[in-house]
């Protein structure tokens, strides 16, 4: 794709993502912010907590103690992650239903990301900083953690923030945008990656799931796994150069990238989560 193709279709995906970002009221933007601020503070308690824990120890050190109850030590990874979420619902649950879920999937984007992408980003800046002031980012980033999804904190990253995103401006804009950071990726980042990509679709699934039946915050809350609803990555080609992905794929109008596409969607459709849904 020359320079000219490239542009073209960053200017296309833009405008995907601005019209429904747009078509929300202030007011609404106002009362999602409010109630996404009450489920990230308790998103940040738990970190808290969390955080204050004692470190698990050592394999060697757990066998010289005679092995001590988990719970007693701090989270990390794919389980602080899958802590956070149901915190995250449980907080959610609180407000009034058909406010619920905008609520949730808004606070988790931001409770698990670190980058300032969304903060700095025009279309996305102003709701990101209404629900979270810089203070409170601090605070927040400095007890965290490294919440992960199949051991990776960006897959984590993808997850949540596309979940935010089509809770803010609709699945079409949040998929576009994961498109978007994929093709920049391939040109001098760190490449295209089908893994992320499944990440990013694997949280706009999650999120229209739960807008549809706002009522599942209560499964989400009680036993929610990442396996249910988040694809593992294995095989899945990453590290694309933007060649690379020409020469295999063609362009994402090309049969050949979009029969990955559609392999992708298949089988998170298919995860237990979504199984359930039916």
């Amino acid at each position: 794709m020359n320079n000219r193709g490239l542009l073209f279709m960053m200017l296309a995906l833009l405008s995907v993502l601005l019209v429904p970002t747009q078509s929300m009221g202030t007011g609404d933007l106002d009362k999602l912010a409010e109630n996404a601020r009450t489920v990230l503070a308790a998103v940040v308690r738990a970190a808290s907590e969390n955080h204050r824990l004692s470190p698990p120890p050592t394999f060697c050190q757990a066998a010289a103690k005679g092995g001590n109850a988990r719970a007693s030590f701090r989270r990390s990874g794919d389980e602080l992650t899958v802590y956070y979420v149901r915190v995250a619902a449980a907080a959610a649950r609180q407000l009034p239903e058909k406010e619920a879920a905008p609520a949730f999937l808004l606070a988790l984007g931001i409770a698990l990301d670190d980058s300032p992408q969304l903060r700095t980003n025009l279309m996305t800046r102003g709701l990101w900083r209404k629900v979270e002031a810089d203070d409170a980012r601090k605070q927040r980033l400095a007890v965290l953690g490294e919440p992960t999804v199949h051991g990776r904190h960006d897959w984590a990253q993808h997850f949540a923030v596309s979940a935010a995103l089509t809770a803010v401006a609709g699945p079409q804009a949040a998929e576009s945008a994961g498109l978007l950071k994929e093709m920049l990726d391939a040109r001098g980042g760190s490449g295209f990656s089908f893994a992320d990509l499944a990440a990013d679709f694997a949280g706009v699934a999650f999120a229209r799931c739960l807008i549809d039946q706002p009522s599942r915050l209560a499964a989400i809350e009680k036993s929610f796994r990442l396996d249910d609803f988040i694809l593992s990555p294995r095989g899945l080609p990453e590290g694309l150069t933007l060649a690379q992905f020409t020469k295999q794929y063609g362009s994402l109008q090309d049969e050949r990238y979009l029969r990955v596409q559609a392999d992708i969607r298949k089988r998170i459709a298919a995860l237990p989560g979504h199984r359930e849904k039916k």
